[in-house]
């Protein structure tokens, strides 16, 4: 099979695309939109980052998920009306819940060998672009959602992203690097 159809023009179905290309593939991507990343993809922050592998398939997160689809600026948005397809995927979801550390641990290995890709793809393609390795500053505002991310961080650890919590005072003088 010498061609091949992607389709979704976000980052997944783009890089996806890509890869093939490279291998010598005749691949055509399609979109139903006018433009790339509209849909899952659009307006996602261009990171190339690996620090937010944490699976949503964790009981916390599940619970700021259905609060946050009360809200008009949701982060998730799930259209309500039933169907077995949805119902099927929700229950596959939850019971997810008893993986949720050893998930998080591999999609943080996975996340750090995409960024490497990606990485790569713009060094040998001479994209040049505002890319920043210094990492990423995640900022609390409770003592909860520290501790969270403390626990949250030795998971990461174990598929190996390192972080380690900074000072105020640093914080605000990387900021102005």
């Amino acid at each position: 099979m010498q061609n091949i159809a992607v389709i979704g023009g976000g980052i997944t179905g783009v890089t996806t695309a890509y890869a093939l290309t490279k291998r010598g593939f005749n691949v055509t991507l399609l979109d139903r939109h006018r433009y790339s990343a509209m849909e899952t993809s659009f307006a996602n922050g261009g990171q190339l980052s690996a620090s937010n592998a944490e699976v949503w398939n964790h009981w916390p997160i599940i619970l700021k998920g259905l609060k946050w689809m009360l809200r008009a600026d949701a982060p998730l948005l799930v259209n309500p009306k039933p169907s077995w397809h949805k119902l099927s995927w929700f229950a596959e979801f939850i019971a997810a819940t008893r993986q949720y550390a050893d998930n998080t641990t591999q999609t943080a290995a996975l996340a750090i060998a995409a960024r490497e890709h990606l990485y790569s793809w713009a060094e040998a393609e001479g994209i040049d672009f505002d890319l920043e390795r210094r990492g990423i500053l995640h900022i609390y505002r409770d003592k909860a959602g520290f501790e969270h991310a403390a626990r949250v961080t030795k998971l990461l650890a174990k598929g190996g992203l390192s972080a380690k919590p900074w000072a105020r005072r640093r914080c605000v003088r990387w900021s102005r690097i």
